[in-house]
């Protein structure tokens, strides 16, 4: 009788403490601490530290990666400006 009193307590301790850090994380991914259940890191993580170990193999993918963070700022599309002179407009 001992011993399914103690397994059941042993089973119920670990299922609280198993909510407790789940709580915990939670309020941690509410912080902006960690990505934890709610939200989806944005970006591609795992292409990032894809492309980070592939420029050790081959370091001339770094002006891929620079190129690609050159065209990401300066596209107009995506800044909101819709009022960006055209190379006509801008050579008179």
């Amino acid at each position: 009788m001992m011993n399914i009193l103690f397994l059941f307590l042993t089973v119920a301790g670990a299922i609280a403490a198993l909510i407790a850090l789940d709580r915990l994380l939670l309020w941690m991914e509410a912080r902006g601490w960690i990505y934890w259940r709610k939200v989806k890191p944005k970006g591609g993580g795992l292409a990032a530290g894809l492309m980070a170990m592939h420029q050790l193999v081959e370091p001339d993918v770094r002006h891929v990666r620079e190129d690609r963070e050159q065209r990401h700022v300066a596209n107009p599309a995506d800044s909101g400006d819709t009022n960006v002179p055209s190379r006509k407009d801008s050579s008179e």
